[in-house]
């Protein structure tokens, strides 16, 4: 399965796309980075490829791909990037996987290095991508596990969330119940300090904090401690990202991915109120 998400913010063209582990009930690769650049320099600056990223690439993305897969894409302004992708069920996603890595832009053409993990109990897998992108496309190849993928993608209105706008805890507080992605369904509270408590339907324990990035952006620095077996991920402390996202319905969506140290295991959450 590919998947790319692509996001257009106001004087910065922005792209992304992210991979889905091959050799699974997930099919083929998928695809999930961010590069952009600053509109203004597009054509005069000498900057390398990491100073572009770390400058410019930021936002959020979001679409489908040819397989029928919806993907979330959270690029931050140090390049890194989180996925979340899946499948549609009404406005709820079956969760099948995350990605995480980082990528390289220059000017025009980008460079990809990721890590997919696709499903519980299997290794993760590595990837890259290239291609060229625009304010409003994204086209290119990637390649994971021995698949390479071609993809052109479209950048979606930007109104519905605003990544220069720092978080507020009031839009995450409360009670979510959604999806992990063991398969697990999972209720979480989040209180208005962002202590986070949850319980999964197998009956893993965690808790841990939600804290609004420190640079001002919309998105939530997230840490969790699981519990003991049954929890996939027994006695470990993961970290990732978090935020809120309105949906064209009234309702709004959480999503959110954390990673062990060693990335070596990562999970997914996703929900809707």
């Amino acid at each position: 399965m590919k998947r790319i998400a692509l996001f257009c913010s106001a004087f910065i063209l922005t792209a992304t796309l992210y991979g889905c582990g091959g050799g699974s009930s997930c099919g083929a690769s998928a695809l999930l980075a961010g590069i952009s650049t600053c509109a203004g320099s597009n054509n005069n600056s000498s900057s390398s490829p990491e100073t572009v990223v770390q400058s410019a690439v930021e936002g959020l993305y979001q679409g489908t791909t040819s397989a029928g897969k919806t993907e979330y894409a959270l690029v931050l302004e140090d390049g890194s990037f989180w996925g979340i992708y899946g499948t549609s069920v009404g406005s709820a996603l079956a969760v099948e996987g995350v990605a995480t890595g980082s990528a390289g832009a220059n000017y025009g053409t980008f460079t990809l290095t990721f890590t997919d993990f696709y499903a519980p109990g299997n290794a993760p897998v590595t990837g890259q991508g290239s291609g060229t992108y625009t304010a409003s496309s994204l086209v290119g190849t990637f390649t994971e596990d021995g698949a390479t993928t071609t993809f052109n993608f479209i950048a979606p209105v930007q109104t519905a969330y605003d990544y220069n706008s720092a978080a507020t805890l009031s839009s995450i507080a409360g009670s979510w119940t959604g999806e992990l992605l063991t398969g697990e369904t999972s209720t979480i509270t989040i209180s208005a300090t962002g202590t986070i408590t949850g319980t999964s339907s197998l009956g893993c324990a965690f808790a841990g904090t939600a804290v609004p990035r420190a640079t001002g952006k919309n998105v939530f620095d997230v840490t969790l401690t699981f519990g003991a077996v049954p929890c996939v991920a027994a006695n470990q402390t993961v970290s990732g990202i978090g935020l809120t996202y309105p949906l064209g319905n009234g309702e709004t969506q959480l999503v959110a991915g954390v990673v062990n140290p060693s990335k070596t295991l990562a999970t997914a959450f996703f929900a809707q109120r």
